[in-house]
């Protein structure tokens, strides 16, 4: 489905759309006998930023680009991006699943503030999610997603004046039932090349794009399925994923022969991803939309393959394979390209971050902070920042907590430690990443003293911000797994 301009879109139908005063300082607002006044007033940026892109790379793990120090894999647009780019070297997601992450890059806020748990639950409208902020002050706001989880349904696309979420795929995996509409980054790039070729490039533009290639079933297209393999590291070819999994069980999380395979063609998908998000950057060039952008590139979470439990997945645990994420940011002119920034930011800072480079009001309840992107500010204390996982989805551990994801596991980080915890498992783990950044000796098995003590810390502060949980309601929209369920029956596929 593509979303045009009509009155019903999802970013103008919303009768609870709340519009922030933006007071310009030649409009004189005078609500007299209409009482509240409640519309924003629409204004044209003016000075070097007249656009903002945010790109987004699904289950994108950090490791894999040449800016963040690898030495195998080819990914030279974001290589040369991160070249003009402000480089967060620890950057961290708040919540390792696509609905939930997506949701608190957009609100600022954690998911037990802003309520959505994990896929399939709806964004409560009671949020204040960036396109709305944009729009209101002036801004065309337009979203490109590449896969389902972000799809209108769920109301992710409160904001967007157009929300084009037309799928080509139905990627399916019979023995698990796991099931995913998605396209692949070609068709998510010719899609913006398309619209903005038809429509034109308005004043004020935000562009928000989804590439969601990286996710299982790891499939490249040709050449990149063999790019880091042979015949039998192929997406085609490349063995079954449960029973990787069932092998890594078994030699106690020691890389195998699939298991490299797997990973192979993982690295495919990120080069082929980067091919198509390089031909994105080349058209926002040519059209002389980049020069006069801020320009966010970032991934929502990582993908875990055999460094811990829960093998070639995401959103159960919270180690820093599926946590540590991409961010790159592109100011206009590219000034300040090469910078890195090596303190840890997190997702839920990338809203405040933003709009206060614009000048924008941030909404009341935004839980990160921003950072001062001119380099300039004052170096603060580290920062203290939590994250929270998205499954089990088991009814068992969902409707028993305080909100549906507080016994899962959950980490704060400040500095180099980081504590987890596991209240259904009945664990904690404490890591120190400066010297342990892949997290294999928990310090808690024999702690000293000062280790005891710096975790009694950590575990209060995790313990108080998981009791502040205060979530908006949301629900789970069960019609897209009844739909998905009967294409798949379609296709002759048999449910559970």
């Amino acid at each position: 489905m593509n979303k045009g301009e009509s009155d019903n879109e999802p970013g103008r139908s919303r009768p609870r759309r709340r519009r922030l005063i933006i007071l310009g300082a030649a409009v004189v607002v005078i609500a007299g006998a209409f009482g509240i006044y409640r519309l924003g007033v629409r204004r044209v940026r003016l000075g070097p930023v007249r656009h903002v892109i945010l790109i987004s790379l699904d289950t994108t793990r950090k490791d894999h680009f040449g800016c963040y120090d690898n030495k195998w894999i080819r990914t030279p647009r974001v290589d040369a991006l991160a070249d003009e780019s402000i480089v967060f070297s620890d950057y961290m997601t708040v919540v390792p699943s696509t609905l939930a992450s997506h949701t608190s890059l957009f609100t600022g806020k954690y998911p037990h503030s802003h309520g959505t748990p994990r896929n399939g639950f709806t964004v409560n409208l009671d949020n204040v999610m960036l396109p709305e902020v944009l729009e209101t002050a002036g801004f065309r706001t337009v979203g490109f997603i590449g896969s389902f989880a972000l799809a209108s349904r769920f109301d992710f696309s409160q904001g967007f004046e157009h929300y084009d979420e037309t799928f080509d795929r139905l990627i399916a995996r019979p023995n698990e039932f796991e099931y995913q509409d998605q396209r692949s980054a070609r068709s998510v790039t010719d899609a913006v090349i398309r619209h903005l070729d038809q429509s034109g490039v308005p004043d004020n533009l935000f562009l928000f794009v989804h590439y969601f290639d990286p996710h299982t079933s790891y499939a490249p297209p040709a050449p990149y399925d063999t790019l880091y393999g042979g015949s039998d590291a192929t997406g085609r070819t490349a063995p079954d994923l449960n029973a990787v999994r069932r092998d890594l069980a078994k030699t106690g999380a020691r890389a195998t022969p699939g298991a490299r395979a797997l990973a192979s063609s993982y690295a495919g998908e990120i080069s082929y991803m980067d091919e198509h998000l390089g031909r994105l950057l080349d058209y926002l060039k040519t059209r002389e939309i980049l020069e006069e952008s801020i320009l966010i590139v970032t991934s929502d979470h990582g993908e875990n393959f055999w460094e811990h439990p829960y093998y070639f997945d995401h959103g159960l645990t919270l180690y820093q394979t599926t946590t540590s994420a991409v961010c790159l940011i592109r100011m206009p002119g590219a000034s300040r390209g090469g910078t890195r920034v090596d303190r840890l930011v997190a997702s839920v800072d990338v809203l405040p971050t933003l709009l206060e480079y614009l000048d924008l009001p941030i909404p009341s309840g935004v839980d990160g902070e921003a950072i001062d992107l001119s380099g300039v500010g004052a170096e603060t204390e580290p920062f203290m920042r939590f994250g929270e996982a998205t499954k089990p989805a088991k009814e068992t551990i969902e409707k028993n907590g305080r909100w549906h994801n507080s016994l899962k596991s959950r980490c704060v980080r400040q500095g180099d430690l980081k504590y987890i915890q596991t209240p259904y498992a009945g664990t904690e783990e404490l890591y120190n990443l400066s010297v342990d950044p892949h997290e294999q000796e928990n310090l808690l098995i024999n702690p000293t003293r000062m280790t005891a003590a710096r975790a009694a810390v950590l575990r209060e502060e995790l313990e108080a911000w998981s009791q502040s949980a205060n979530p908006l309601p949301s629900r789970f929209e069960s019609s897209q797994l009844e739909d998905t369920i009967r294409r798949l029956r379609a296709l002759g596929y048999t449910g559970p």
